[in-house]
């Protein structure tokens, strides 16, 4: 078998070889960041081609839990391994997703302590003691 031209990938720019096995249908090198990127614009091209695929499922799978109760709780219990790694992944994504969700709040708060050390010359605590003092005249007045 002959070795594969390089391609070039179109979203890093970089040339790569594609994988002998996949020559025809590799569309990007194998940085993680392009297969991303490829993944994400398949999906949708995929996506637009099949409207209709997801829509009504809901219904289909509600009406087969009605024809089969207690089909997962018998599932859980002949399969505790399953459900046990089932159980450590979705731990993983809640706390993936906990570590990027912030308080509304305190994410106001960073962007404006963010705007303060972007101006040269002004110091963080001295502007925060002025907002405080502002609203305690304000509560006091």
């Amino acid at each position: 078998m002959k070795r594969p031209t390089p391609k070039r990938c179109p979203y890093c720019g970089c040339q790569y070889t594609p994988y002998i096995r996949a020559v025809k249908t590799q569309k990007s090198c194998g940085k993680a960041a392009c297969r991303k990127k490829q993944k994400r614009e398949s999906q949708t091209s995929w996506l637009e081609r099949n409207p209709e695929y997801f829509r009504g499922r809901y219904i289909k799978v509600k009406r087969w839990r009605d024809a089969h109760p207690g089909y997962q709780r018998k599932y859980r219990a002949a399969n505790p391994d399953q459900v046990a790694r089932d159980n450590r992944a979705r731990l993983v994504r809640w706390h993936k997703r906990k570590r990027f969700r912030t308080e509304i709040q305190d994410g106001l708060f960073r962007r404006r302590i963010a705007r303060i050390r972007a101006i040269k010359g002004t110091d963080i605590q001295e502007t925060l003691n002025l907002k405080v003092d502002g609203i305690i005249a304000v509560m006091s007045g």
